[in-house]
């Protein structure tokens, strides 16, 4: 089975922008156990683009997470709490990351001047 065919079912395999269990059931009867494995995998490349990740040092407020929910419509947002993180907040979306993390602004700075020494 050649990667298009592979796209359409992945495609097929959603309802209304939900992934719908039922299809991937029906779907996965029917393949071998490769095809399956890159049928699955294809399944979690096109999950990760209806998702945002958002990490911070705390949990976010309802106003800061409506916030973000706004400049992500249609997306889910998956909020992870780091607390190695002093202050700031890192948000991933695909594969583009967004980060503001006080954290390493420190690190950057530090390794600027010790290499300025």
């Amino acid at each position: 089975m050649n990667k298009k065919k592979l796209e359409e079912l992945v495609q097929a395999s959603y309802n209304n922008e939900q992934l719908d269990e039922k299809t991937v059931a029906l779907i996965a009867d029917k393949l071998n156990r490769n095809i399956l494995k890159q049928y699955i995998a294809m399944i979690k490349q096109e999950e990760k683009k209806n998702m945002v990740f958002v990490t911070t040092p705390k949990p976010l407020q309802r106003l800061e997470l409506e916030k973000i929910k706004s400049q992500f419509p249609k997306k889910k947002i998956i909020e992870q709490i780091d607390p190695s993180m002093i202050a700031g907040i890192k948000i991933v979306q695909n594969d583009e990351a967004y980060d503001m993390d006080l954290n390493q602004t420190f690190s950057d700075i530090i390794r600027s001047v010790a290499n300025n020494d």
